[in-house]
C-alpha cells in the first residue's frame, strides 16, 4: 500500500454504509460500499465521492477482516498507528 507523505483525512472518502452478495462457485465476495465526504456537517461544501463496488476472493477477505480487526483492537487499547503524527 502507497503511504502518504500529507495528510488528506479532510477530504477522505468515509465507509458509511455497506453491503455483500457471495459466490461458493466464484469463492468471491462482492461488496458494495457506501461513502461520504468525512467532513461531511462540518464544512458548507462537502465533496461527493462515488459509491464503490469490488469484488475479492475468500482467502483476501479474511486477511482484510483479520488487519481490520487488529486495528480496530489497537485503537480501543488507544493506540495509534506508528506513521501517524498528532497534531496539537
Amino acid at each position: 500500500m502507497k503511504h502518504n507523505k500529507e495528510s488528506n483525512v479532510g477530504r477522505m472518502p468515509e465507509l458509511t454504509d455497506f453491503g455483500l452478495i457471495y459466490s461458493a462457485l466464484g469463492k468471491l465476495i462482492v461488496v458494495d460500499l457506501v461513502m461520504e465526504d468525512s467532513l461531511k456537517g462540518h464544512v458548507d461544501y462537502p465533496q461527493d465521492f462515488p459509491d464503490l463496488k469490488l469484488s475479492m476472493r475468500s482467502d483476501m477477505a479474511r486477511e482484510l477482516a483479520k488487519a481490520l480487526l487488529d486495528c480496530a483492537d489497537a485503537i480501543d487499547a488507544g493506540m495509534h498507528h506508528p506513521s501517524v503524527k498528532i497534531m496539537n
